[in-house]
């Protein structure tokens, strides 16, 4: 009898061991942060990390990444929550790329990332549209069709929202450009393809982060930048400098935010959806913000600086630089085995369908 009860015993030992065992694997694998499908359709929370580059002070911060996260949780009902690390608080802004790419940040600002994405350049090109509204449109369309497959997977992320800000202006320390000469010999902050343009111009282009642009142009290494009017306040550039245009079209940035590719995939599908949703309230609201905006900051900066437009001549005379612009940009691209006319290609059937 002994050794029968002593085998029974141990029968109901091993049951309750191997039973605390998957109670504890499944409350494991459905803990919170956890973004496999199976938490999310438990309805367990899903915690993301999200990084930038930019102050918090910033429009692009306010009204563009906060402005998708709250939305997310919103339609989520909260089981999505964030974690944000704005002004490279994860690291600096070339690295971002690399740091969602790597898990390091879920998501992450990817948008100075030249290198490894060229062809999103395509809207830092001058005169390629004429506002926030418009350039969004035409980017994020390309987007779907053609980038993010092009390019953004291939680097182990997913483009979740982005927009392009109003068409750069010239904001000078202590100099105003009046004339395609006055150009020449200035050292001028730019991103992406405004180098060529600078070239173009007889300037010296300097790459240069926007965080950087206030100490180079407050030490004189810069004479000036070509920057987004939403931007001078964030960085401080109204307060250094005298000048700055208001009706240039030097360009502009690309706001881009991706997520990584597996943590993507990993999200249920529903979550996936509000995602989806929330990039394109995002891109509607911010697009439209930045164009209401712009010219009320050109108003309110006028008390410091002189704030002028260019006359129609120069304007003509700029178009005609940009369209050697965009020659060099896409000879450059397909020198390198890369699709940089069918690229344009598709940005002008874009372009035409939209402003039908």
């Amino acid at each position: 009898m002994f050794k029968v009860r002593s085998l029974v015993t141990t029968v109901v030992l091993l049951i309750v061991i191997l039973t605390l065992v998957a109670c504890g694997g499944s409350s494991s694998s459905n803990s919170e942060g956890d973004t496999s499908g199976n938490a999310g359709d438990s309805g367990e929370k899903i915690k993301l990390k999200v990084a930038d580059s930019v102050p918090t002070s910033n429009f692009i911060s306010t009204d563009g990444i906060v402005y998708f996260m709250d939305r997310v949780e919103e339609l989520t009902d909260g089981r999505v929550e964030f974690d944000y690390y704005p002004a490279e608080q994860l690291g600096s802004a070339g690295s971002l790329l690399e740091l969602t790419a790597t898990k390091t940040t879920d998501i992450g600002y990817t948008t100075y990332a030249s290198e490894k994405l060229p062809l999103s350049d395509i809207g830092t090109l001058p005169g390629g549209f004429n506002s926030s509204v418009e350039g969004t449109k035409i980017f994020w369309q390309l987007m779907e069709d053609f980038l993010i497959e092009e390019e953004y997977l291939k680097n182990g992320v997913r483009p979740l929202w982005s927009v392009t800000l109003p068409p750069y202006q010239m904001v000078s320390r202590d100099k105003k450009i009046e004339s395609i000469d006055d150009f020449k010999g200035m050292k001028l902050r730019v991103t992406g393809t405004m180098e060529l343009t600078m070239d173009e111009l007889g300037a010296t282009p300097v790459s240069l982060a926007a965080p950087e642009t206030y100490t180079a142009i407050e030490r004189g290494t810069l004479d000036g930048a070509i920057f987004p009017v939403t931007s001078y306040a964030p960085y401080q550039l109204e307060q250094i400098s005298k000048y700055s245009t208001s009706n240039a079209n030097l360009g502009s940035f690309i706001v881009v935010y991706s997520i990584n590719e597996d943590v993507y995939q990993n999200l249920p599908a529903d979550v996936q959806e509000a995602f989806a949703e929330a990039a394109l309230d995002t891109m509607d609201h911010f697009s439209n913000f930045l164009d209401e905006t712009n010219p009320e900051l050109l108003d309110e900066f006028s008390e410091n600086m002189e704030i002028y437009e260019l006359s129609d001549s120069v304007l003509d005379q700029l178009d005609e630089e940009f369209v050697d612009t965009w020659d060099r940009w896409v000879k450059g691209l397909d020198k390198r085995g890369l699709p940089g006319s069918k690229l344009v290609e598709q940005f002008r059937e874009i372009e035409a369908d939209i402003s039908k």
